[in-house]
């Protein structure tokens, strides 16, 4: 394994920390919720939080704020889910950059946009479990996977 510089951590925290400090992310859930025998996209904002730690050598990027509404009614197999508001802070990591992937990060023409990229790809391959209510006032797990993801 080849050890991160603490000078290539450096640079990435000066140049790339602040502009990733609470990144807001507009994501669309591959599922649809039903008003009035119409089918409404389901979207989240999403708050991103970027850590630079130098005993691991990491740069990980967090979600710390998922915020939305569920519009309308939502099938899971015999369970319904009803329309809500979504809003949760949690610590939910969703990328981490070690080593290579950080030097070919700082050394790139627009990091910025390399990095959009990869945060991105790794949101729409990920899938969340939020906790929703069901129309029988029970609480439930919903797997939220994700079909496509962009900045605000």
């Amino acid at each position: 394994m080849v050890v991160l510089s603490e000078n290539v951590l450096l640079e990435f925290k000066h140049r790339f920390e602040k502009s990733l400090e609470n990144l807001p992310i507009s994501v669309v859930s591959r599922s649809t919720a039903i008003v009035n025998d119409a089918e409404y996209p389901v979207k989240f904002d999403f708050v991103t939080e970027t850590i630079v730690d130098y005993k691991k050598q990491v740069v990980t990027t967090n979600i710390v704020k998922i915020e939305g509404t569920i519009p309308g009614t939502i099938k899971i197999g015999a369970i319904t889910v009803v329309p809500q508001h979504i809003h949760i802070t949690c610590e939910y990591e969703i990328l981490s950059i070690t080593n290579n992937e950080l030097k070919t990060l700082v050394k790139n023409e627009k990091p910025m946009l390399l990095y959009s990229d990869w945060l991105l790809e790794a949101i729409e391959n990920e899938i969340l479990v939020l906790e929703v209510k069901t129309d029988k006032d029970q609480l439930v797990d919903w797997p939220v996977g994700i079909k496509n993801a962009f900045f605000l």
